[in-house]
């Protein structure tokens, strides 16, 4: 029987042609690479999956901490600041005519039908609140006897208002609601409970408005009703409709004030024509609030502008032309005026936001060029193989492109749909791209560095760190690294973040500074390792000199993961600045609000014994005494300064506590000198002053001073302001006189102390004067609390920190995973030569030290440098307060390192590495030497 031709096997791998294009195999390709190795096609899709969960959730996340701080603040704000209002005053003066057909409910009706077609997207307006109506222009004084009046002789004063829908509105108490005829001059009304009820009014009462032109209105109460709904804008978008307001005369603060009632009545819609008796008129009015739920942080300047047509722009004259009403405009205050500083803190805020973002998403491509260049690795035996055998680049490429495509775009877009459900809002954009592009980060880089590996076939050149000469590419390369960084610093700081104008390049600033350090550390890197070799190699022991000489053979290749390392610790010190400088300036500013950790201050002086009393209090430690004329003004240059009286040891320890001033001249202010009593004041003082005497002008009247020393700033005082400080018995003994008048008595007390009781502080200065003002530093420091905006915005910072430490401590392990192979082989081998267990751990630990320290103090370092590099440039403020401090003369908030953002990130990355490496050194004794050695071969 002949023999039957044997079959013909082509494996994976071998070429038909020239270019090795064409494959052919018993099983296909992917699926049978996915087989050989489970665990890794696993542990990869979930890698790529997280990083496409968290790049396609952080713009997501930003827009819905945003919209949500947006829509807080607007829902917070009073009906008439979320609105859109328009007005229009009507009388017989202005609209002599057709004046009574303009204020009809059919003309309202008309009117708002109007506006809502001029409207358009995105400014949305809830037309289920809109409150439209008819006022009297200006609230009439109300003459009858029998209402109550704060202050005599000045009468309260009344606004009639018609809204539609009052009935649904509206429960009836007592009586009944108005009806539109009444007669000539008279008009019938509904007050609610809480109106009757202050007023003294009840069904059947009659009050007299009369204007002082000689108009003249009687106004019948028919009912007293009760609200229904008492939050719905019916009722909030006018002032004072559910309750009387006790008001003060115009003029009249300064002085004496004088009180009158505000109160407001409710007229029948169809009754509107006999309030234009009167001689101002009326007005009538729509309040359109804004549709919270379609308001979006992205569209917020869009909906400024929309306001601004309205009110100045193209569509305001457009409204005027379609109603046919002269006069008719939209208020500038309401809407706009809320979400336009909004706007402002947004743009302040995003650059910040911006600059972690980067950070972070440098460090997760970083991993996973690491993660493809570990796969790389795994196979280049395999791929050499297969390129001996004739395999084309070209081939290579395509199977190997496919076969971590078919692992990457699956699982990013399964991360992708996760954000999309677990993080819902209306943009989706930006989380696309963003898996996009980790999907494709993670299918080409394995194929891209196992191509790069195996280009040429060449017999392995082992290469380390120490041996390797940069080639002048690499130095070209890296000198352009360092001068983009240079750039990118320079224009962050000359540009700053404060006005919102921060680019990707300047967003990569801390980015860009930590690859220079990387290149920098790199560089040097080899020169304490051949430093230590030679003393290493005469010592008696085995662990150092072979801990040294395996560090100095590090692989080239651990630039990525060193950089890694670098960005990561250098954007979570650059969170940690931020963080830290934003508390630092709320501090300076409760501190500025205060003077100290309490004061009281009292309008003309304190009395006597208070400081004695307050310095037994509990959690006191000190008190100052210190008299301010403020606002004085030099003779000669007109200069404004701020007087202070001073005891110099308790003021000197005041200073030094605060932090402003650790060396104030005390003994020179308290010297007995004859001649004018010392000052220290102000540099711009001191170049005004020169050393001749200068006259003081105080309450008490002028006396000299002397300046004998300068200082930048003072406590109790502003920064920025200019300031004379003298001591008080240096100005007693050169007036006496001066003392019995009380001239010289102090007008605030500053107090320092831990744990300062508020309770009993108030309690003890309102028991010696009711007109004290007490202030606490730490409720100061409480009420600089951050507005949705800005906690949303540390939130997102915090969150993307953390991602960012995840992911360093990830390329820590992948970089600890790719040596792997090698440190088992040689542990193993050491072990067949008698090395113990404990040597071998240490061994284990020092092979790869240098390298995770170099990371980690480099990563410190780093750190370190960036926040005074970057610090003129980013401006905190928009993080710290709403809009700017509460005192103008704070300075602006910038970066301020926190040690523990430094130190911390560092020593955990070196605990976790050095745990790791000592276990895989216990491991690698109780796995036996047989399987290791086996293992090292294959690798």
């Amino acid at each position: 029987m002949p023999a039957l031709p044997r079959r013909r096997r082509t494996y994976a791998g071998s070429g038909t042609g020239p270019t090795g294009t064409a494959f052919s195999a018993d099983a296909p390709w992917i699926r049978t690479r996915l087989r050989a190795a489970p665990g890794v096609t696993l542990a990869l899709s979930l890698l790529v999956l997280v990083t496409a969960f968290l790049a396609a959730a952080l713009p997501r996340a930003i827009d819905v901490q945003e919209d949500s701080a947006l829509r807080d603040m607007v829902t917070r704000a009073s009906v008439a600041d979320r609105s859109v209002t328009a007005t229009l005053d009507v009388s017989w003066l202005s609209f002599p005519y057709d004046a009574e057909s303009l204020v009809t409910p059919r003309s309202l009706a008309s009117t708002e039908s109007t506006f809502q077609s001029v409207v358009r997207p995105p400014l949305a307006l809830d037309g289920r609140q809109t409150v439209y109506g008819v006022r009297t222009a200006q609230a009439v004084p109300a003459t009858d006897p029998n209402l109550p009046r704060p202050t005599r002789h000045i009468d309260p004063r009344a606004t009639l208002v018609a809204q539609p829908d009052l009935d649904r509105f509206t429960r009836v108490v007592d009586g009944r609601l108005p009806r539109p005829g009444s007669g000539a001059g008279t008009v019938e009304a509904a007050v609610t409970e809480r109106t009757a009820h202050t007023m003294r009014l009840h069904t059947g009462s009659v009050v007299h408005l009369a204007e002082a032109g000689g108009a003249k209105l009687t106004v019948r109460i028919t009912g007293v009703v009760r609200p229904q709904h008492a939050k719905a804008s019916y009722w909030n978008a006018e002032p004072d409709l559910q309750a009387p307001k006790l008001s003060t005369v115009p003029g009249e603060l300064r002085k004496d004030p004088k009180f009158y009632w505000h109160f407001t009545a409710f007229v029948d819609e169809r009754a509107t024509g006999a309030l234009l008796g009167l001689h101002e008129g009326v007005t009538t009015y729509w309040h359109h609030p804004a549709d919270t739920d379609a308001l979006t942080a992205s569209n917020a300047s869009a909906v400024v502008d929309r306001v601004t047509a309205l009110t100045s722009g193209p569509q305001a004259a457009r409204l005027q032309q379609l109603t046919g009403l002269r006069g008719f405009t939209v208020e500038e205050e309401g809407l706009a005026t809320h979400v336009e500083p909004f706007g402002r803190e947004r743009a302040a805020t995003a650059p910040l936001i911006m600059v972690a973002a980067v950070g972070v998403g440098t460090v997760a491509v970083i991993v996973l060029l690491m993660a493809g260049e570990l796969a790389a690795a795994r196979r280049r035996t395999e791929l050499m193989l297969m390129r001996a055998r004739g395999a084309g680049l070209r081939g290579l490429a395509v199977r190997l492109l496919g076969e971590s495509a078919l692992t990457a775009v699956p699982s990013a877009a399964a991360g992708l749909v996760l954000a999309l459900l677990l993080i819902p809002t209306q943009r989706s954009a930006a989380a696309v791209w963003a898996a996009s592009g980790v999907a494709a980060v993670a299918s080409l880089a394995p194929p891209l560095r196992a191509l790069l590996s195996v280009r040429a076939v060449r017999p392995g050149e082992p290469e380390d760190l120490v041996r390797a000469r940069p080639s002048r590419r690499r130095t070209v390369a890296e000198l352009t690294v360092v001068l983009v960084v240079t750039g990118a610093v320079l224009a962050l700081r000359r540009r700053g973040t404060a006005d919102g104008g921060l680019d990707l390049l300047t967003a990569a600033a801390p980015v860009l500074v930590a690859v220079v350090a990387a290149v920098v550390l790199l560089r040097l890197y080899p020169l304490p390792l051949r430093l230590l070799a030679r003393p290493a190699a005469r010592l008696r022991g085995a662990v150092l000199p072979l801990g040294v000489a395996r560090a100095g053979r590090a692989p080239a290749t651990a630039t990525l993961p060193l950089l890694a390392v670098l960005v990561a610790l250098t954007v979570t010190s650059f969170g940690g600045a931020v963080l830290s400088g934003v508390a630092a300036g709320r501090d300076r500013a409760a501190l500025a609000a205060v003077g100290a950790d309490a004061s009281i201050e009292a309008p003309a002086a304190l009395p006597s014994g208070l400081a004695e009393r307050v310095h037994l209090l509990s959690g006191v430690r000190d008190v100052a005494a210190v008299r301010i004329d403020a606002d004085q003004h030099t003779e000669r240059g007109g200069i404004t300064y701020d007087l202070l009286m001073v005891d110099p040891g308790s003021y000197a320890r005041l200073a030094a506590v605060t932090g402003v001033d650790g060396r104030f001249p005390a003994a020179v202010l308290d010297g007995r000198r004859a001649g004018a009593p010392a000052a220290v004041v102000s540099p711009r003082l001191a170049t005004e002053f020169g050393r001749d005497p200068i006259t003081m002008q105080t309450s008490a009247g002028p006396f000299d001073v002397r300046a004998v020393a300068t200082r930048d700033a003072a406590a109790v005082v502003p920064d920025g302001r200019n300031f004379v400080i003298v001591s008080t018995k240096a100005v007693a003994r050169a007036h006496p006189e001066w003392l019995e008048a009380s001239a010289l008595d102090p007008t605030a007390l500053y107090v320092t102390g831990d744990h300062v009781d508020g309770t009993a502080l108030r309690a003890t200065a309102h028991q010696a004067s009711a007109r004290l003002t007490v202030k606490l530093r730490s409720q100061e420091r409480a009420a600089l609390k951050a507005t949705a905006l800005q906690s949303g915005a540390q939130r997102v910072y915090l969150a993307v920190v953390a991602a960012g430490g995840g992911y360093c401590a990830l390329a820590l392990l992948l970089f600890l995973l790719q040596s792997s192979p090698q440190r088992r082989t040689a542990l193993a081998r050491l072990r067949t030569m008698g090395m113990q267990a404990r040597q071998r751990q240490w061994l284990a630990v020092l092979d790869m030290l240098p390298q995770i320290l170099l990371g980690a103090v480099g990563g410190m370092l780093t750190g370190l440098a960036v926040v005074p590099l970057l610090r003129p440039g980013v401006d905190l403020t928009a993080l710290a307060f709403t809009s700017r401090p509460p005192m103008a003369d704070v300075p602006a908030v910038v970066l301020d390192t926190d040690p523990l953002a430094l130190f911390l990130p560092s020593a955990g990355l070196l605990a976790v590495a050095c745990a790791v490496l000592a276990a895989q050194a216990w491991l690698t004794g109780r796995r036996g030497e047989g399987a290791n050695l086996r293992m090292g071969d294959q690798t």
